[in-house]
């Protein structure tokens, strides 16, 4: 069977999550109805990220094995998902290919808005009072690295690591929004939004940006920040060790 690969994007706001679960609305329970109706066959399909309920994707990754023509049926997918899901690319790649463990990078953006917002109220959060986007910054910059992020991590399963390499923690200013963006090899369970939380206490001027050093070097999450509402989180991207092989992306 052929291997392909999907980009998916949805709005997470009234889905339980990526995952699979009983009697629950899913991404990935939407998506494997509306394969498997189109293509009349069973598929499975893998993420590259379990992304919690109500987190959102522009770039969310999944794999599968069929010898349907995935591109040529993407129209007739999408007529059947749902409107706030839909897959943006359709491409073959070569044999074996898995979303989840063959990804190399993840890409992250959490969404802050200063102020009160109507038509985008439901992909980010409103934060005040406004924090001060400097020593955000600051201390965003002391979370780089190959380090135990212990700290920022919630409900980990027994005997997985806590181990990441975090190649990027920007905080960009984009009119009335505040972007946190994170790149790494890995996250943890509700790591990006804990970070947040924790980038927050310092912009609010609860905490100095070296608070940071302590936070990672204590590996207890007692310690960090406030975990903050999954609506402004996006999963923007999905890296792999090289450009999938077959033909052009079907949009």
């Amino acid at each position: 069977m052929t291997s392909w690969k999907l980009v998916v994007e949805y709005d997470g706001s009234d889905f339980a999550g990526w995952q699979i679960q009983p009697g629950l609305r899913t991404v990935q329970g939407e998506l494997t109805r509306a394969l498997s109706t189109v293509l009349r066959h069973e598929i499975g399909v893998q993420g590259a990220g379990r992304t919690d309920a109500g987190v959102h994707a522009l770039g969310q990754v999944a794999s599968l094995a069929t010898d349907a023509d995935v591109a040529g049926a993407l129209y007739g997918v999408n007529c059947v998902l749902p409107e706030d899901a839909i897959v943006r690319s359709a491409e073959r790649v070569p044999d074996g290919f898995h979303a989840r463990f063959d990804a190399i990078r993840r890409h992250y953006r959490y969404r802050l808005h200063r102020g009160p917002v109507a038509l985008e109220r439901r992909t980010c959060l409103r934060v005040h009072p406004v924090p001060d986007v400097q020593r955000m910054r600051a201390a965003a910059s002391r979370i780089l690295g190959d380090r135990d992020y212990a700290s920022f991590a919630s409900d980990v399963p027994e005997g997985d690591g806590t181990v990441c390499r975090v190649e990027r923690c920007d905080v960009l200013e984009d009119g009335g929004f505040v972007n946190v963006e994170v790149t790494a090899n890995r996250f943890l369970r509700k790591m990006v939004r804990t970070l947040v939380g924790t980038l927050l206490e310092v912009g609010w001027g609860k905490r100095p940006p070296e608070w940071i050093d302590e936070v990672l070097e204590a590996r207890d999450r007692r310690l960090a920040g406030p975990v903050v509402a999954p609506r402004g989180l996006i999963l923007t991207a999905v890296d792999y060790p090289h450009p999938p092989e077959g033909e052009e992306a079907a949009r």
